[in-house]
């Protein structure tokens, strides 16, 4: 058994979100036993990103055709093609599988979640035309998420959805005037597994005559892109016919390098974006490739996929991997300065073949009796033999879901359908909508301050601006007081001869009420009713969103509700309002 503010703050590394029954059936059971449970239980076989994306893109898409009276010139493409799985769609699938709140795997789901922003690809790009495809992927983060870091990156390294967004799709050897494609080499190596420094085993960088230590360099790079060459999607796929498109004639066909179709049409959407890609030989490289000092070496004549695996195996075997992937998983989970024990425990862990599963067990267990953080701060305080202080800011995403989750949101419809437009509009935060390949935020961002002084990195700050700070509290006010949840769309455009899918106009679409998500502060508002039960309501809702007793917000929160104590829901939407603000709540402990 474990205390409940232990529990909270596990659970707040662990999960997307949790609520009080959880909370307390994890403090009962106990940490290890649950994690035990979550680390051993099987994907979900049945449910996948792909399939839930498809079935909601399926629906928007018969009711535009119906909309547009079954007319399928009007969507084909021609001039407009509102019916391609855009990105939304992916959103959508993403959100409801959150908020229905299936605890049997709600450790992979947060897994995966932090695997997105290290193997990063995003609907900001020509994927936006493809939810289908970032769903596929996004099954390969959640399948592997206790697998096996190699087979995680070769899969990763064969999906069209990375071909497409790291461009070594239709990569092709070195002929007169063409030149193998460098972005996927570059970035598997600096973001993917080696970075760009040499490691000790503690995280801290290498240095020869006082400098550190490059991992490659440009020429690494050129070297190992002739890998990623004779890349291919997997066949034809295009929505409808069209006078440029015969869709009957070339959906289902291979795709080649020298058939008579435009290059144009070799990628998204007019190619499958959920298969594997191929590789044609006759435009891979086939010549003998030697990289990183000799560390790795192909032979000649080893067709295509078979290089590009024992490519990928290597990259991970490399002393650094395990190093560089340790830290930025903690990073994602638990702490952004990891101190150098908590690194190289973690680093052991992933090993030479990159075991996830031992290394989510690493990261999330070694909190539990052991000081994470290289520094201590004034605000730290004694548990036991450790010490636990404020770590990192949460990301504005995991701030939302856990309040959706920690209270239960639903609706009438059952269908959980965000959108994420008006939240990443004023968070700038989504899963797979990160700017760049670097992500959202830079793992070794600092704000200017107390943090860069210190040496101190905290990459999720680079989000919290002037802006944005403003944006979430604004966000807990539409939240919690003018019932106005983030906006879910089940229907398309309602404006006459306009079939943009879905409707995103916020106005009509809290219109509909079956889809109206509210928070369920049921459970507390009867208690909130009495005075007598405010103090221990405030405690309650603390330990649950902030693993903390005896808040420091506490007195004010007394304060906003003493005009109207025994109103239980403005009560309780009170105090949810005041802690999910404050800076207890935003900034996870450890």
């Amino acid at each position: 058994m474990n205390s409940l503010l232990e529990t909270s703050r596990f659970l707040m590394q662990a999960t997307l979100g949790y609520d009080q029954a959880l909370l307390q059936q994890v403090s009962t059971d106990g940490i290890s036993n649950w994690l035990g449970t979550q680390l051993n239980a099987p994907a979900l076989a049945n449910d996948h990103y792909q399939s839930s994306t498809n079935s909601i893109w399926q629906d928007f898409r018969s009711q535009c055709l119906a909309k547009a009276a079954n007319d399928e010139s009007k969507l084909n493409g021609d001039n407009n093609n509102p019916c391609l799985p855009y990105k939304w769609y992916f959103r959508m699938a993403w959100w409801q599988r959150c908020i229905e709140n299936n605890n049997s795997d709600i450790l992979r789901r947060r897994v995966a979640q932090a695997l997105s922003e290290i193997l990063v690809l995003s609907d900001n790009s020509a994927l936006e035309l493809d939810a289908v495809g970032l769903g596929s992927y996004y099954d390969l983060l959640y399948k592997h998420a206790f697998g096996n870091y190699k087979e995680l990156l070769f899969d990763v390294s064969m999906h069209p959805c990375m071909g497409v967004y790291l461009t070594h799709m239709n990569n092709r050897k070195k002929e007169a005037n063409i030149h193998p494609d460098e972005n996927y080499a570059r970035e598997i190596l600096q973001l993917f597994t080696i970075g760009l420094f040499e490691l000790n085993p503690d995280g801290s960088r290498k240095q020869l005559a006082g400098k550190d230590i490059p991992t490659y360099d440009n020429d690494d790079i050129k070297e190992l892109a002739r890998v990623f060459t004779g890349i291919k999607a997997a066949n034809y796929e295009y929505e409808w016919t069209t006078p440029f498109w015969d869709k009957a004639a070339l959906n289902g066909t291979s795709v080649s390098f020298v058939d008579s179709v435009s290059k144009s049409y070799k990628t998204v959407p007019y190619v499958n974006m959920v298969d594997p890609m191929e590789v044609d030989e006759a435009f891979h490289d086939r010549g003998a490739k030697s990289l990183l000092d000799g560390y790795l070496q192909l032979p000649a004549n080893v067709n295509g996929a078979v290089e590009i695996r024992s490519a990928v195996d290597k990259l991970v075997e490399h002393p650094n991997t395990r190093v560089f992937v340790a830290k930025k998983l903690i990073q994602q989970l638990v702490t952004s300065n990891p101190s150098g024990a908590y690194i190289q425990h973690v680093a052991n862990a992933f090993g030479s073949d990159g075991d996830l599963k031992a290394t989510v067990e690493a990261v999330l267990t070694y909190p539990l009796t052991n000081t994470v953080a290289a520094q201590r701060f004034p605000s730290a305080y004694s548990q036991g033999a450790k010490e636990v202080q404020a770590q990192k800011l949460k990301s504005p995403s995991l701030r939302l879901s856990q309040i959706l989750l920690a209270f239960s949101a639903d609706n009438t419809s059952k269908k959980y359908w965000m959108t994420a437009e008006d939240t990443l509009f004023s968070l700038r935060h989504n899963p797979l909508s990160s700017p760049t390949v670097f992500n959202f935020y830079k793992p070794d961002y600092v704000p200017h301050g107390a943090l860069e002084q210190l040496d101190l990195v905290a990459p999720e700050f680079e989000l919290h601006d002037s802006a944005t700070s403003i944006a979430y509290v604004n966000v807990l006010y539409d939240w919690l007081f003018a019932g106005a949840l983030a906006s879910v769309s089940t229907e398309v455009s309602r404006e006459n001869n306009i079939f943009n899918i879905p409707e995103l106009d916020e106005v009509k679409l809290f219109d509909k009420l079956d889809n109206r998500l509210n928070l369920n502060l049921s459970a507390y508002a009867a208690r909130a009713n009495s005075p007598a039960n405010h103090d221990a309501l405030i405690e309650e809702v603390g330990i649950l969103l902030t693993a903390k007793s005896n808040l420091p917000v506490k007195p004010h929160i007394l304060n906003a509700i003493s005009t109207y104590q025994t109103n239980g829901e403005w009560v309780m939407q009170t105090i949810v309002f005041m802690i999910a603000a404050s800076p207890e709540f935003t900034v996870m402990e450890a």
